[in-house]
């Protein structure tokens, strides 16, 4: 099926090549011609990851989530041990 999978990016391409982002979608409308025209524009571009990318993007996702919400917990339970006062003590 072309076109499907997560939507990235949509704009228009000129003609050498550079990506801009389109100040309308269609050219039928004389007023979006003009516009499209004073760009350079010569085509339309819309980008996708491939729906097999779905699984691996989330797994991604939620491991960096994971370690950035395990670092402030680690902290807090530090903290929280340092002022409770039940760190280890060396017998002595």
């Amino acid at each position: 099926m072309t076109g499907s999978g997560l939507w990235i990016d949509e704009g228009i391409l000129t003609a050498d090549g550079d990506r801009l982002a389109a100040p309308c979608h269609s050219g039928m409308m004389p007023e979006c011609e003009a516009a499209l025209a004073d760009l350079g524009a010569v085509s339309f571009y819309r980008d996708f990851h491939p729906a097999a990318h779905y699984w691996p993007l989330q797994l991604v996702a939620s491991g960096i989530l994971l370690a950035v919400t395990a670092l402030p917990a680690h902290g807090a339970f530090r903290l929280l041990r340092n002022r409770t006062g039940t760190a280890r003590r060396s017998a002595g």
